[in-house]
């Protein structure tokens, strides 16, 4: 029903209440809020317990609004004001626990420095599903070829073991995988010298781009069939090496899938706010790596 075992749970409901009352102090100190609520009427949910597990019930389960409130006993307008104020305080207690990936990294030190001892890191695109955009040049901007629908993309980067270290922002799903790639991380600093990255045929071009000091991984191409070669095939050893290749990216595909376990992601997505369906990706990368850390 949540996407988490009842021990996850758990372990993750007191950094929650934690994470609760350092948001509460943030809106306080911003103007937010003139007061920190301390009596009144009690809501529907009113423990911490029940918060949690009512933000992880719709993140895993993905309901309309309308939907929600009635499983809680509230209007869809009051379910609403709770994920809205529930989201960060998630994202603040999977911080907490170290399991949340970043969203921006800045230099190549930052990039090495998150890798760790390891030295490896995996990446690709995770392309999900949206409402079709009302604004024409918006519509053209996130209709996907591949996915021949409208969808949203972030790059996803995560370790051999399947931890999830970094989510980008979301663009739009016409944004091609390797041009996300060379937004995110320009080829003009050395991203890769130190840092070993597998990749995916999506990625072409990714090893004469970022020049011959980067470790960057890419599998063998079959040659285009042509006069001279109409039976184009690799040698055995070419496939055996993207066999051990795709052994070693197949790790990341875990972890993206371990993403839309919680169908936020899996379903259409229909928020229209851009910080909340970038804290769908973002929570939902951390509650997978809680799952597998915990």
């Amino acid at each position: 029903m949540i996407g988490i075992t009842k021990a996850q749970f758990y372990h993750l409901l007191p950094v929650f209440e934690r994470a609760y009352h350092a948001v509460q102090q943030q809106r306080l100190d911003s103007g937010e809020i003139k007061r920190i609520p301390k009596g009144g009427p009690k809501s529907h949910i009113d423990t911490f317990e029940i918060k949690l597990f009512f933000v992880l019930y719709y993140l895993k389960t993905y309901c309309t609004f309308d939907v929600l409130g009635t499983h809680f006993n509230l209007s869809g307008g009051n379910a609403h004001g709770h994920i809205t104020r529930l989201l960060p305080v998630l994202q603040l207690a999977l911080e907490y626990l170290n399991v949340l990936p970043k969203n921006t990294i800045k230099t190549p030190e930052e990039l090495k420095q998150l890798i760790d001892l390891e030295g490896i890191i995996l990446m690709d695109g995770v392309e999900c599903a949206c409402v079709r955009p009302q604004d024409k040049d918006q519509q053209k901007a996130s209709y996907s070829g591949k996915k021949k629908r409208h969808t949203l993309k972030p790059l996803v980067a995560s370790t051999t073991t399947r931890f999830i270290l970094f989510v980008s922002l979301f663009v739009p799903g016409s944004t091609h995988d390797y041009n996300l790639m060379k937004q995110l991380f320009d080829p003009a600093m050395p991203w890769f010298d130190d840092v070993q990255v597998f990749l995916d045929l999506g990625f072409f071009g990714a090893a004469k781009d970022y020049g011959d000091s980067a470790k960057i991984n890419l599998p063998h191409k079959k040659p285009k069939k042509s006069k001279a070669n109409p039976s184009p095939e690799l040698t055995a050893d070419q496939k055996k090496e993207n066999q051990i290749h795709a052994a070693i990216r197949v790790a990341v595909e875990h972890a993206i899938g371990g993403m839309k376990h919680f169908h936020c992601l899996m379903h259409r997505i229909r928020n229209h706010l851009d910080m909340v369906i970038n804290s769908f990706f973002r929570i939902s990368a951390g509650l997978w790596n809680l799952k597998i850390t915990v």
